[in-house]
């Protein structure tokens, strides 16, 4: 009997293309820059965080899939959660709810709530339309 014989498998070596892009040709150099859908932005202005005082990191889920961990202390407000995501996704929807990703759900909706009074510290966020 004889072995079957091995098939080499190669790695992908061809160019990405970005979808709804209007060129037809993109070189390397171009498709490396881009940055994948499900990342993060650079870094954005947010609000400035005191390390003097109490802080703490808050994980945003967009409702376009992408995650973003941002620092608040924890006299920051819902408003001022609101206001990062709206920075920080100029072009996005600005009418959405916020919700706290546990169970049942609970509706972040008074914008005047500190992290801390909200119960935020180190907690997920979602952005939901």
């Amino acid at each position: 009997m004889q072995e079957p014989k091995k098939k080499h498998h190669a790695a992908f070596q061809g160019v990405g293309r970005t979808l709804g892009s209007s060129s037809t040709s993109a070189t390397p150099e171009e498709t490396s820059s881009t940055s994948p859908l499900n990342t993060a932005p650079n870094p954005s202005p947010g609000p400035v965080v005191d390390e003097s005082l109490p802080s703490t990191s808050i994980q945003l889920r967009l409702a376009v899939g992408t995650r973003m961990v941002a620092r608040f202390n924890l006299h920051n407000t819902v408003g001022d959660i609101r206001s990062f995501i709206d920075v920080s996704r100029p072009k996005s929807a600005t009418i959405y709810q916020l919700q706290m990703m546990e169970f049942p759900p609970k509706l972040l909706v008074d914008p005047t709530q500190t992290v801390e009074q909200a119960g935020l510290a180190n907690s997920v966020v979602i952005q939901k339309f």
